[in-house]
């Protein structure tokens, strides 16, 4: 009698312990402090079908950072009661962290071949202008001859 009581408990926490499943989908952007769970997100018939597409546009300005879909306990014991018909997942996205930007009316200097000629083109551009030039990395449009005209 005991051993049957061991045996039944041991395939019972086999089968609540397999049921928890994790993801994460990493967007390679810094995430921020907002997030967005979406338990009980619906799939069907065992997964096959997908879920509809979450909507974080509103939640998310920025951009997604994570997202995390995890296959709980409970998740499984919906999907069960149902035989698999209906799957929910819990679903979190992490908005991405702000990121900085210039303003279109921002004065630029390409950095060049000489980092140090670039940061005396852009001291030389402020200085005359009144107003911060940036150093960027890529290849701007706004040139010192189109700055001095």
């Amino acid at each position: 009698m005991l051993t049957r009581v061991r045996l039944g408990a041991a395939v019972a926490a086999c089968v609540l312990l397999s049921g928890c499943y994790h993801q994460v989908v990493s967007t390679g952007l810094a995430p921020g402090a907002t997030t967005v769970k979406k338990p009980w997100t619906s799939t069907w018939v065992f997964g096959l079908i997908e879920a509809k597409p979450i909507n974080v546009r509103a939640e998310c300005p920025g951009g997604v950072a994570l997202v995390a879909s995890k296959f709980t306990v409970l998740n499984w014991l919906g999907a069960a009661v149902t035989l698999g018909i209906w799957v929910p997942w819990d679903v979190t996205v992490t908005c991405a962290g702000g990121r900085a930007s210039l303003d279109a009316s921002t004065l630029q200097v390409p950095l060049g071949q000489s980092p140090a000629a670039s940061l005396a083109l852009a001291a030389q551009m402020s200085r005359e202008h009144g107003a911060p030039v940036a150093v960027v990395w890529e290849t701007s449009s706004t040139t010192q001859s189109e700055v001095s005209r």
